[in-house]
């Protein structure tokens, strides 16, 4: 039942990947052509052909094929046993991993040249926060609604899940933190950027969402997961960081056994709530300038003569014609 649910969650999923991938087609083109509808087909095939943006956006075709076909094997063989599922899920991963790699090779990173350091940070710190936000989804939509149906029976269960999923969310967090780190020192130029840029400032509320998703995927992982594995008589961790965690987070009013998995569940759902939040504020630092591109551009702009448009970054572009 969680399977057959994971496969449909993954199928809107996979739609609302490719509605977004030709979505941004478009708007890059009309921002390329001023806007202009009434030649949004034709000027879209020459930006394809023409602009870095077209060059590097046609190759989510084939990344995407591959989802559909991957998610369409699975959806029509759903008795086949696990490790074909498996294999279909694992070929997914490189398309994912390719469709990823083109936003990053059209966004701020790219300004500055084709695969250089920043644009593969950009791209790890992308597949990153994919991998954490996108397991508190398929979580919350897919398999705790079917755990909460099958109630205590279901403790077993939730309890290997949890375990999977704040092991995935942390090796996620490592890694999101490390490259969000290195994006963030290098797009800011200095740290007072942070409270003295409009770009720093939309940065502040991402980092403030973040760091409320990591005080409650610690509490998830140093006391609800104890007290899942305390419920189905699986010992629990006694290092010293463990317990100074429990000793600070834990409610003095434990879980009820019987609501174990509804709390879990609930947590996990605000969780996903604020990774949307944090998407949303990432679409709007897309669209920003950050502060080391603006000093980058600033002299070049003044000393352009008065009657010249100021050079654009090379992800932008010039309009197709």
């Amino acid at each position: 039942m969680i399977e057959r649910s994971v496969t449909h969650v993954l199928g809107i999923v996979i739609a609302l990947v490719t509605l977004a991938a030709f979505g941004i087609l478009v708007s890059r083109t009309l921002e390329l052509d001023s806007g202009v509808w009434s030649t949004l087909f034709p000027d879209m095939w020459s930006a394809l052909k023409a602009t870095h943006f077209g060059k590097v956006w046609i190759w989510r075709l084939p990344a995407l094929a591959v989802l559909w076909l991957a998610w369409g094997w699975s959806l029509r063989h759903p008795g086949h046993a696990a490790s074909d599922h498996t294999w279909a899920g694992w070929l997914m991963v490189p398309a994912v991993a390719a469709i990823a790699l083109t936003r990053s090779q059209t966004g701020h990173p790219a300004d500055h040249g084709d695969f250089i350091l920043a644009v593969w940070i950009d791209w790890a710190h992308i597949l990153a926060a994919g991998t954490w936000v996108g397991s508190l989804f398929g979580a919350s939509l897919a398999v705790f609604p079917n755990l909460l149906r099958a109630g205590e029976r279901s403790l077993q269960q939730s309890t290997e899940i949890f375990q999977r999923l704040s092991t995935i969310s942390g090796i996620a967090l490592v890694v999101l933190l490390a490259c969000g780190i290195y994006s963030a020192s290098w797009q800011l130029d200095s740290f007072a950027a942070l409270w003295s840029t409009r770009y720093g400032a939309i940065l502040d509320v991402k980092i403030t969402i973040v760091l409320t998703l990591i005080a409650l995927g610690a509490h998830n992982r140093y006391v609800k997961l104890p007290q899942l594995r305390q419920a189905i008589g699986l010992p629990v961790r006694t290092s010293w960081p463990d317990q100074c965690f429990r000793s600070v987070m834990t409610p003095k009013t434990p879980y009820l056994r019987d609501g174990l998995v509804r709390a879990c569940a609930r947590t996990v759902l605000v969780e996903s709530l604020l990774g949307i939040a944090v998407i949303g504020t990432t679409a709007v630092l897309i669209h920003a300038m950050p502060p080391a591109d603006a000093r980058t551009m600033q002299p070049m702009s003044t000393s352009a003569p008065p009657n010249t448009i100021a050079p654009q970054p090379p992800h932008a572009r010039s309009p197709p014609t």
